[in-house]
């Protein structure tokens, strides 16, 4: 395809070709993943990358307008290092282009060159032998030698041989690389994208395309890769829009939090990448430079230790589900965030904001705090990443009458299902402790060797028998939350009342009791515990609170002198959940 110039349509035409070899390798880039941590996540963050800028560009025929869509979508959809690198790279694509309707040889050339100097800037500490030392060493060729071609067809072809050169030599530049015998799968995964957009340059078809995969000869892969496990624990990156600083002060001031720090993006807003063991100081840091937007964790030791053997089944929840992180860690359960949204600010539940904060803003903030369930996007990603390690899943949703996030669940549940993927979702018609209770009981039955099918007969047998209750310290938050109708929120609020909130068999919130002291309405609820054990043996409890901890340990060592057994644990509830309790509330959940 003899092609001098390239406007946006036949630009976006080309980088379609580029992202589908990258696709089309995805997993043989997890396999030689091994720099800067052995999490077997680049090919995934380099396919989500790459499928934002071609689900999200808006393209036309001007080279200029259709680079900054891509930009845009390349920024906000970036993911991980490899994936934040190739946003940044692409960005600066369409600032060295920018007012430009088509791009000649030189132009591109030129820009490539630039882009690929501004990725040193946008890195903390730039590593070579990695995707940048690939990317710079190739534009650097081409800025270099554009004017021996006259074609775009022609430039590429050579040019493939210098890149592919460069990333055999990372073995070579990398002790880690060196040591597993593999090339740096950040940089593969760019001479992968160079090769598709050859092949768009040499007229191919994507039908011909999907049935000759790239392999090359540098792409070794092995059933284990040999690495020590990283020393932070969370790859975590958002989007930051305002006016946001500069991209050095950002390092600067984010380099005592951890490593692996990309400060990617334009002047309107940066895509921030780090890897951390102090995620919510992270967050707060950042909340200080603009507006936060599609925060995202990934647990590195979590990909690791996935990366070495697969699952049977894997065990999912939501973060309404109260559990401690140890018996999270022990009964290996996996939770999806819900969003907490702070103003345009957005937090991930348990996750990016501590518990001490946000009580501070649900009692002094004059916009109160609203949630929103779990995306698709982060749906999918998640799901996607468990089928990838385990043979089946098994999710246990919050109560579908208190959140849509039991209906997004089922919806990319139901696309798996018919791919021939064994996934199943429950709703638990419970939420908070009494979910968390439920979803640690389905864990157990995992351990014990339990196929899908006994599990979920066994979960309709514990559900009607798992309850919940919630002593609130005021009914002033589920007023402002919208959870109890406003002339009864009201009349509790004058009148200084305090309920007692369950659920009943459908999974709906109602109002059980109310008191006038803490002290008498924690009375009612040892002596509704001793009823219901009277009637049928309560063999599991625990106990929950919002900021209350030593009320919580004190009703539940009041609830152990009833029942003779200690309680599965003690934790604090999710921030979703006292956005409608308020602080200082304690909940018992229990099975019967």
């Amino acid at each position: 395809m003899r092609k001098e110039k390239l406007d946006g349509r036949e630009f976006f035409n080309l980088f379609s070709y580029g992202a589908n070899e990258v696709i089309l390798n995805r997993e043989k880039l997890n396999k030689i993943n091994v720099f800067p941590v052995a999490d077997g996540d680049t090919g995934n963050n380099l396919v989500s990358t790459l499928n934002s800028i071609l689900d999200y560009t808006q393209v036309n025929d001007s080279f200029s307008e259709t680079l900054n869509s891509m930009s845009e979508a390349s920024l906000y959809g970036a993911r991980g290092n490899s994936g934040v690198i190739f946003a940044q790279y692409i960005s600066g694509l369409a600032s060295q282009t920018k007012g430009k309707a088509y791009v000649k040889l030189k132009d591109f050339a030129t820009a490539s060159m630039e882009s690929a100097h501004g990725l040193y800037s946008a890195l903390s500490n730039p590593v070579e032998g990695t995707m940048l030392t690939v990317i710079k060493e190739w534009s650097a060729y081409i800025s270099e030698n554009h004017s021996k071609y006259e074609f775009f067809d022609e430039m590429f072809e050579s040019s493939i041989e210098i890149a592919s050169k460069s990333l055999d030599e990372t073995k070579e530049k990398l002790e880690v690389l060196k040591k597993n015998n593999v090339v740096d799968s950040g940089g593969k995964g760019f001479v992968l994208f160079l090769e598709g957009v050859i092949k768009y340059l040499k007229g191919y078809s994507i039908e011909n395309i999907k049935q000759t995969v790239s392999v090359g000869q540098s792409l070794e892969v092995k059933s284990h890769i040999s690495e020590e496990e990283s020393y932070y624990r969370y790859c975590t990156e958002c989007i930051i829009k305002g006016n946001v600083p500069s991209q050095e002060l950002i390092k600067e001031e984010l380099n005592n939090l951890g490593d692996s720090i990309i400060v990617a993006g334009n002047e309107n807003f940066k895509h921030i990448h780090i890897h951390t063991n102090e995620v919510e100081d992270f967050f707060s840091e950042v909340s200080k430079y603009g507006v936060i937007s599609r925060p995202k964790v990934e647990d590195i030791h979590l990909q690791e230790k996935l990366k070495v053997s697969k699952g049977k089944i894997a065990v999912v929840t939501d973060s309404i589900a109260d559990i401690p992180k140890d018996i999270l860690e022990k009964h290996d359960i996996h939770q999806i965030p819900l969003n907490i949204l702070v103003g345009d600010n957005v937090y991930l539940d348990k996750t990016t904001i501590k518990s001490e904060d946000f009580y501070n803003i649900i009692n002094n903030s004059p916009i109160y705090p609203n949630s929103s369930q779990p995306n698709d996007i982060d749906i999918k990603n998640k799901i996607d990443f468990l089928k990838d390690h385990y043979e089946s899943i098994v999710i246990i949703s919050v109560s579908s009458k208190l959140s849509g996030t039991y209906d997004s669940l089922v919806k990319y549940s139901n696309v798996l299902k018919k791919s021939g993927y064994p996934i199943e979702v429950i709703d638990s018609r419970l939420n908070s402790v009494a979910q968390g209770l439920l979803v640690v009981e389905i864990a157990q039955m995992v351990e014990q060797g339990k196929n899908i099918e006994d599990i979920l007969k066994s979960a309709q047998e514990i559900i009607p028998k798992t309850e919940i209750y919630v002593a609130l310290d005021t009914f002033k938050n589920s007023l402002k939350s919208g959870r109890v109708p406003k002339i009864i929120g009201k009349i509790g609020v004058f009148f200084k009342l305090r309920p007692i909130i369950s659920l009943n068999k459908e999974g709906k919130g109602a109002a059980f009791s109310i008191a006038i002291s803490k002290k008498t309405l924690m009375k009612k609820i040892l002596d509704l515990v001793k009823s219901k054990n009277g009637e049928q043996k309560i063999f599991k409890y625990a106990v929950v609170h919002s900021g209350d901890e030593k009320n919580a340990n004190i009703f539940a060592k009041q609830v152990e002198e009833i029942l003779g057994l200690k309680p599965e644990y003690i934790c604090e509830i999710s921030s979703i959940t006292a956005l409608h309790a308020g602080e200082k509330a304690v909940a018992i959940g229990f099975i019967r």
